[in-house]
């Protein structure tokens, strides 16, 4: 009976850290491997929110064609109407909070967003997106 052969891995502390060498290779194999970014998904637009330019606090907002029918577009929004924009999201938030704690207490509430499947009130909800947009323009 022979004995057997000599590892042909070793490993070594370095750091805090057990690293395996090869030995019959000569090199050391990756401790850590990196992934590669991945791919931005594209199906749905994202939001970009308003940039400030101007000290006064007035800024630009591109919009897009997803809630916009005029859009993509960009505006440039004085401080009256970018405080404008900054109530209605404040509003938009407050009412999704609202709207998930009234659906514990009536279930029926978490069927309220399968009305926007319809097309008519889809257009509709995008028709008044559009006017207040218009109406944020005419104000800046």
């Amino acid at each position: 009976m022979t004995d057997m052969p000599p590892s042909r891995f070793r490993v070594v502390e370095r750091g805090r850290r057990l690293e395996v060498i090869d030995t019959q290779a000569g090199r050391t194999p990756p401790t850590r491997q990196t992934q590669a970014p991945r791919p931005v998904d594209r199906t749905m637009p994202r939001l970009k929110l308003p940039k400030k330019l101007r000290f006064d606090g007035g800024g630009a907002w591109t919009t897009a064609g997803f809630y916009d029918s005029k859009g993509p577009r960009t505006l440039t929004l004085d401080a009256g109407a970018m405080q404008k924009l900054r109530y209605a999201g404040a509003g938009l938030v407050a009412l999704m909070i609202l709207w998930a704690l009234l659906g514990f207490v009536i279930p029926i509430m978490w069927v309220a967003p399968m009305l926007l499947i319809n097309p008519k009130m889809r257009e509709t909800v995008r028709e008044q997106m559009t006017r207040f947009i218009d109406g944020l323009e005419s104000a800046g």
